[in-house]
């Protein structure tokens, strides 16, 4: 897409996505005043380096597995001269609990090189300087700027970018370019309270609005949202089963309503996923056993399913 259409389309799309802007900012952050996770690199008063190292923490891995590495790694290089200064052994060491340690050790050493010599041992705390910092892309850049600098930036991961997707779905191509993506969320991104919308939008994309099995009936976005709305206009229209209707509408709010996947509910039952995606969309009548399997593994009476 040329510039000049790609311009035309964004202005086109930031009108009709300006409708419903204030009210997803203002249900963002209701529900992230009760709801946001809490991890040690969250917590306010963190220094931009302190959000540096978090960011190059989490990278291919979870934040509980980040937490548990976070604040040894501080204690010992509490500095970006100290991580120059220690050997990639020593690195090495203390990354061991989040893999990966010898490709992240010798990672962090380059950007602690980059860093000490071009930017005077400290984070830049403007965005295309970020951006040429090695081993640092769009949404760690960010990141840092909004929760550890407090200036203003749309943060945007693969969370952030499906619920985006998702809410203005009837306005987006199938498939948006990441530029049109960061758009959208820049246009979107409150001035005051930005890192609270941030975290909220990262936290809602992990908990609820999920890549797998979303919890669009939990969501502070439901009302606005156009995936919710053509799902549920799809239930409505579609007659549900005899099996869907006993046993499989029964199955899937239970499952949901704990919070468990099609993929662990399988683990913990022994019932493959196909089994149980064909049970709850009434296409097929679940033996005995294979009911008493999933009550096990839901914790209920198995004539709670019947």
């Amino acid at each position: 897409m040329s510039p000049g259409l790609f311009a035309m389309f964004t202005d086109t799309l930031m009108e009709a996505t300006g409708q419903k802007k204030d009210v997803f900012q203002n249900l963002l952050l209701i529900w992230a005043h009760r709801n946001l996770r809490d991890f040690p690199w969250r917590r306010l008063g963190r220094t931009p380096y302190e959000v540096l190292v978090a960011e190059l923490l989490l990278k291919r891995t979870t934040a509980t597995s980040a937490a548990r590495v976070y604040e040894d790694f501080l204690q010992r290089f509490p500095s970006l001269q100290a991580i120059e200064n220690g050997s990639e052994e020593q690195l090495a060491h203390v990354l061991s609990k989040v893999g990966l340690q010898w490709q992240r050790a010798k990672a962090i050493k380059e950007l602690a090189k980059y860093l000490n010599e071009v930017e005077g041992g400290e984070a830049p705390s403007d965005l295309d300087r970020l951006l040429s910092v090695p081993g640092l892309g769009g949404y760690s850049a960010r990141a840092i700027l909004s929760f550890g600098f407090g200036i203003s930036s749309a943060v945007v991961d693969t969370n952030v970018e499906r619920i985006l997707s998702r809410v203005f779905k009837n306005v987006l191509p199938r498939k948006p370019s990441q530029r049109l993506v960061q758009g959208l969320a820049g246009s979107l991104l409150p001035d005051e309270s930005h890192r609270a919308y941030n975290l909220a939008l990262l936290d809602l994309g992990a908990l609820i609005c999920r890549y797998i099995d979303p919890l669009c009936e939990k969501c502070p976005l439901g009302s606005i949202c156009d995936y919710c709305y053509q799902n549920r206009l799809k239930s409505i229209k579609e007659e549900p089963s005899r099996y869907e209707t006993a046993i499989g509408g029964k199955l899937r709010r239970m499952r949901q309503e704990k919070g468990i996947g099609l993929a662990k509910l399988a683990a913990l039952s022994g019932v493959s996923k196909l089994t149980i995606i064909r049970i709850e969309s009434g296409k097929t009548s679940p033996k005995p056993e294979t009911i008493g399997k999933l009550a096990v593994a839901l914790k209920v009476e198995p004539d709670q399913l019947q």
